[in-house]
């Protein structure tokens, strides 16, 4: 698929293809807009994953869970940023020949962020039984 630059059909194409993008709240600003809005939602992402971390560190602490179940969650986490590294950095990649590339980088590290954010409640956040979870259920906001 090859990209157009500044076109208003691209930019059509793009949210059509794209629903996140079209579910923007950054939508309709010009570029630079767009990406610092877009990397306040990461930024916002990012500290609800890290509210959602400590509070499961803290459960796994808490019930004296096995040692390795602590390591083994490190380790899963320093896989997922990893993951989310790479597949962003795909995301850039395809969208190289746009102006569009960073916003969409962002809009990926959000979506993923929040994605790893619900895993982190459901996993280790709630009960098999009806105990309140310990946090909220966290929304997917990116078009899920």
């Amino acid at each position: 698929m090859k990209f157009c630059y500044f076109s208003a059909c691209c930019i059509t194409a793009a949210l059509l293809l794209h629903p996140a993008l079209a579910a923007s709240p950054c939508e309709g600003t010009s570029t630079p807009d767009s990406e610092a809005c877009e990397s306040l939602h990461l930024s916002q992402a990012e500290a609800e994953l890290g509210r959602y971390t400590e509070a499961a560190i803290h459960k796994m602490q808490t019930i004296a869970a096995p040692t390795q179940t602590l390591a083994h969650f490190h380790q899963a986490q320093a896989a997922w940023k990893q993951f989310r590294q790479e597949e962003c950095n795909a995301v850039y990649s395809a969208w190289s020949d746009g102006t569009i590339r960073g916003t969409m980088e962002l809009i990926c590290e959000t979506r993923l962020t929040e994605g790893r954010t619900y895993e982190i409640w459901y996993n280790w956040l709630t009960f098999p039984d009806s105990t309140p979870p310990i946090l909220p259920e966290p929304p997917l906001k990116r078009g899920r």
